[in-house]
């Protein structure tokens, strides 16, 4: 009997710390992973914009500053703040 009882409790036990725990924070993330991954795509927005006005020469304003409008960012005393949206 308690031979199946135990991979049965093993399973649970790992659906449950699953759920609670990798699941909820890929659903919900916290408000500093979201801003990390928010600083990251500007990153990645402000690398493009410079490599699209490189190779075209076409010049569409400052790349930080609509990086930032974009990705609801602005610039606080050196670090980058989100605005909340």
């Amino acid at each position: 009997m308690f031979r199946r009882l135990l991979p049965i409790a093993i399973m649970i036990a790992a659906g449950y710390w699953y759920w609670s725990g990798p699941y909820q924070e890929q659903r919900h993330p916290a408000d500093e992973k979201k801003l990390e991954n928010a600083i990251e795509d500007m990153r990645q927005c402000i690398r493009g914009m410079n490599y699209k006005s490189g190779a075209t020469g076409e010049n569409v304003g400052d790349p930080e500053a609509i990086c930032a409008e974009r990705h609801h960012l602005y610039l606080y005393e050196g670090e980058w703040r989100s605005t909340g949206e």
